[in-house]
């Protein structure tokens, strides 16, 4: 079935490339003129690269080389407005006429920019608008080269770049995924991941271990691999962040975690252009571990024992005798080699007036740290632009990845690697060289965890002007992820409980999004100083996921498929179908090109919502006025602009397949000896189910100083989740599941967001830029509504971790305890510890506090250095590894006098119920980023024939300052947990070094 798909793909792209080729040719009628030209930075007169030229009023735009030149063909004789637009300088416009036949040449020379708000943001239906237009906060990043040498994946480009984004490397592993909260954490029940969109479709983005949302359903303890990381790096051209419903209402039913708008790289006109580049680094494990110690000693009956702690020591029941005993077998025995990675590309782009395009194809490998983690992924894209006539426009999509990866067992796995050597012995031994399960890592590597996947992601996007105030835009595609989770355990190489017998799991999943919109805009000046446009909107989207699960144990010796399984079968099928329809209607207004006022009202269907509720409204109101631009503004050279913006916006969030029906399992029943089909109750459905819904109030102003050197912005939200799904208990006598979803709950979010920039040093020989990125967020839960009879929905716990009122979501909780040494031995006795008859509140699990700063030295034209400096607080992490390493009795503050007093003390409380003394605080700042630059010089290039070379040499995760006392405040075992956070024998984040040579011809 996937290669007849993949087959029937590949010849509609084909048929329809040669389609619209045909058809474009006419485009290129005799009467027709041409636009050229060339856009350079005002002060060096240096070419400015990749600059937007747009058209305006029509459908037609190109991008400037590197060189900075452009070329517009087949443009109808009149007279035309023509913009130029780059992120980071200050947009502008001229006026030429275009007579027939002819070329008409302009060009433009920008200003460097603290605040670029003529860069271009596409909406929701697949249109673009300047951001000027918009009332909300849009940050853009457009990825650099050594910032994609750093990032070893999509996710860690974001990672400490925006302000309110938080992206948490969960840990090593390479192939695992990350959790990424914009703005807190809004829902208790569904996800809190943001709406992936790559030009313009929907990107799977599935994220944890589940047989129907997971991103793969195999569990190895922890870790587990992201969808979003399947992006290709090298073809993103820039990602936008809507950071709420204030900025992303349009989205509706899928947009209340905010949305993440990528724009991959397009064709340009002209010769073809070859990129190409070649990179190679060093992954290292760079944490100390620790030994496992254990004291032998005396009873008062004389017998000897292995265990004599601190603690049985005060209380009497026994005396130490000998050296304190230690022993660590990942120093021994050590499971951990030097990681490397590998990346290989190229990529071109050109095209004519009719025709551009842009080909790439990407090979990248990675060797984690140990030996069965292991990635190898290659991909390519082809998007086409035809203009098929001077008022049509076409573009075409489509990539393909092929990614296999390898997993370790590890985390909350008595099998992991970790966990083995942590939680092992305090002696070597012969057979398991001091590791828990009875053998060594090496030998438990023979568990061979995979997961294969083919994804092809396709699109089209069409824009047509059939008259000057009449424009129609269309977006369609799909999304098709083919994913192969397997795992194999062949018989007698794992000696644990039945392993032996070895056992086969094989689960293949195909998962289809599909999208489609369209959009009639009409647009008209009622009054010389006054634009009106209208914007009606259709959209459909589609989520379709079919999937069997297969497990066999009792392998025949040789054969490693469910073929040679003889016994404990088990399967499994996954079909859910989820559909969206939508409509939307918009009108914006533009007062002298300096104030915007945009009203939207979407309307929602989904399959998903209970049977008796219809569909649901999404309002959204922005306003947006550039002070700057009116008589009155000072013309000073300390303040250059100035921005006033407002948005209030709703959207929401589905419940999950089936949360709104009731549907039944099927069981096996034995009647008279005989095994006869039955069912039971699968899940008690609720026929009023509503969606979450979340609204949002955001503030806020951009403004530019010393002549656009500084670039200020400011930005205070507010937000408020309804109707979020409680879990509801059931009475055991209706016979049903013993709970059900019901709309009860609210949630709120608030908080500011600064963003800086400075162009500190500006010389002809050198560059000095500094960014900083700065956020708070307030989480706190409102209510969890009442059940029958008015009484309140009591608090949610899970862990030592609750969902209770008035304070953050999935906040920590347990008993405290204070201690002194009174007798002043150095050791906390049980008689000098007191702990709190109840629980109390110990911290949230994300960050309060985010800031970023990010300096950029340039020096001769030569040299850049560039670093991230990431920094997280206001937040506790439980260290489960210390706590657990301590109820196993091997930790050193239960044995070691010198230990530190609080250690022992946290220690000792575990066996009076509490583990308060194990959720530490997490604060950290990090050196994320190093890297050093080297540009090739004028002479240089021409010597080579070629249009540029660099050099680059990027480190990442280079140096940790935190008090935190666990190997990394970033660890997290449940990455995939929409609040559980724990660190428990995860392997911490790993230092890279990367080399990377890139070249332009």
């Amino acid at each position: 079935m996937y290669d007849g798909l993949v087959r029937r793909l590949a010849r509609i792209a084909a048929i329809t490339v040669a389609l619209l080729t045909v058809s474009a040719i006419p485009a290129r009628s005799q009467d027709a003129g041409t636009i050229t030209g060339v856009v350079v930075e005002a002060s060096s007169r240096a070419p400015i690269p990749q600059a937007q030229i747009q058209l305006v009023g029509t459908t037609r735009g190109t991008v400037a080389g590197d060189d900075g030149r452009f070329r517009l063909g087949g443009v109808r004789p009149g007279t035309y407005q023509v913009r130029a637009l780059r992120l980071g300088y200050q947009g502008t416009a001229q006026t030429v006429t275009v007579t027939e036949g002819g070329t008409v040449d302009v060009s433009f020379a920008l200003n460097q920019a603290a605040i670029s708000l003529q860069e271009v943001v596409t909406t929701a239906t697949g249109e673009q608008e300047r951001k000027l237009e918009i009332g909300s906060a849009v940050a853009t990043l457009a990825p650099k080269v050594e910032e994609v040498a750093s990032a070893q994946s999509a996710s860690q480009l974001l990672t400490g770049k925006v302000a309110s984004v938080d992206v948490a490397q969960a840990g090593g592993t390479v192939g695992g995924g990350s959790r990424i909260r914009i703005r807190g954490a809004n829902s208790i029940s569904l996800g809190n991941e943001p709406l992936i969109i790559i030009d313009g479709i929907k990107f799977n983005n599935s994220i944890g271990v589940d047989v129907t949302t997971g991103a793969s359903t195999i569990d190895v303890g922890g870790q587990v691999p992201s969808r979003f990381n399947d992006i290709n790096p090298e073809d993103i051209e820039s990602i936008q962040v809507l950071k709420g419903p204030a900025a992303a209402a349009q989205y509706g039913t899928a947009a209340a975690n905010g949305v993440l708008q990528i724009t991959t790289k397009r064709g340009r006109s002209g010769k073809p252009r070859w990129s190409a580049y070649a990179e190679g680094g060093r992954i290292k494990d760079v944490t100390t571990y620790p030994a496992n110690f254990a004291q032998t000693g005396v009873r008062p009956s004389g017998r000897t024992t292995g265990f004599c702690d601190l603690d049985s020591q005060t209380l009497g029941l026994c005396t130490p005798t000998g050296a304190l005993a230690s022993f660590n077998p990942l120093v021994a025995y050590s499971p951990f080699i030097d990681g490397k990675r590998g990346a290989y590309g190229a990529s071109v782009t050109g095209g004519n007036d009719a025709i551009t395009y842009y080909l790439s194809g990407n090979y990248d490998r990675q060797q984690g740290v140990f030996e069965v983690n292991t990635e190898n992924r290659a991909g390519g894209r082809a998007n086409l632009s035809v203009q098929l006539r001077d008022n049509w426009n076409v573009q075409l999509g489509t990539s393909y990845l092929a990614d296999h990866l390898r997993l370790p067992q590890n985390d909350n796995n008595i099998l992991g690697i970790l966990p083995g050597g942590l939680l092992g012995g305090t002696a070597d031994d012969p057979v398991a060289h001091g590791y828990l399960a009875g053998q060594t890592p090496q030998e438990i590597f023979a568990i061979n965890t995979r997961q294969d996947v083919q994804r092809f992601e396709n699109s089209i996007n069409t824009s047509f002007q059939p008259l000057s105030w009449l424009t129609a835009t269309g977006v369609a595609g799909l999304d098709y992820l083919n994913r192969y989770d397997n795992e194999l355990v062949p018989p007698n190489s794992v000696f644990f409980g039945d392993l032996p017998e070895g056992n086969r799991t094989s689960n293949p999943y195909s998962i289809y999004n599909y999208t489609a919109n369209g959009t009639l805009s009409a647009s008209f000046n009622p009054f010389s100083s006054l634009k009106s446009t209208t914007k009606i909107s259709s959209l459909f989207s589609k989520e379709l996921i079919r999937g069997t699960r297969a497990f066999g144990a009792v392998l025949l010796g040789g054969t490693g498929s469910l073929q040679g399984a003889t016994a404990r079968f088990s399967v499994g099928e996954t079909n859910t179908d989820n559909k969206t329809v939508s409509g939307l209607i918009r009108e914006d207004l533009a007062f002298q090109d300096r104030l915007f006022f945009s009203a939207a009202l979407r309307n929602d269907k989904n399959s998903a919502f209970g049977q008796n509720f219809g569909s649901i409204n999404y309002p959204s109101f922005t306003v947006s006025w550039v002070v700057d631009q009116e008589p009155f503004f000072p013309k000073s050279p300390w303040i250059s602009s100035l921005r006033l913006r407002a948005a209030n916006g709703r959207s929401g969030q589905k419940p999950n397949f089936r949360d709104a029906i009731t549907y039944f399992n099927a069981q096996t029943v034995t009647v008279n000896s005989t095994d006869v089909p039955g069912i039971t109750v699968g899940g008690t459905g609720n026929i009023d189910l509503r969606p979450e819904r979340s609204r949002e109030t955001e503030l806020g102003f951009d403004a530019g100083f010393f002549s656009e050197r500084v670039g200020i912005q400011l930005t205070h939200y507010n937000k408020r989740t309804d109707d979020l799904l409680i879990a509801v208990p059931l009475a055991p006598t209706l016979g049903l599941t013993t709970t059900q979803f019901k709309n009860l709950g609210s949630v709120s979010n608030k908080g500011w967001e600064f963003d800086a920039n400075a162009r500190v040093v500006d010389l002809d020989r050198i560059q000095f830029n500094l960014n900083l990125a700065a956020s708070t967020n307030d989480n706190k839960l409102l209510t969890l509504g009442e059940i029958s009879q008015g009484n309140p929905v009591p608090a949610i716990v899970f862990g030592n971790q609750q969902h209770r009122v008035g304070y953050p979501l999935g906040g920590y909780w347990g008993r405290s305890f204070t201690f002194h040494d009174d007798n002043g031995d150095h050791i906390i006795a049980e008689s000098e510890l007191a702990v709190s008859d109840t629980d109390v509140y110990l911290g949230n699990p994300l960050p309060k506090n985010q800031l970023s700063v990010s300096p950029d030295l340039t020096l001769f034209k030569v040299l850049r250095i560039s670093a991230l400096i990431d920094h997280k607080g206001g937040y506790r992490l439980f260290d489960f590894t210390r706590r657990f390493r301590c109820a196993f009795g091997v930790c050193e503050e239960a044995f070691n006098k010198d230990a530190p007093l609080y250690d022992q003390a946290a220690n000792l409380a575990i066996n009076f119920g509490t583990d308060a003394g194990y959720v530490e605080d997490a604060a950290f700042t990090k050196l994320r980023e190093l890297a050093f630059t080297f540009i090739a010089p004028e002479s240089f290039k021409r010597f080579l024939g070629g249009r540029g070379a660099q050099f680059t040499i990027a480190g990442r995760n280079l140096h940790t300052w935190t008090k935190y006392k666990g190997f990394d405040p970033e660890s997290n075992s449940t990455p995939g947990g929409n609040f559980s956070t724990l660190d428990f024998l995860t392997l911490p984040p790993t230092r890279s070094w990367t080399a990377r040579l890139s070249l332009n011809f």
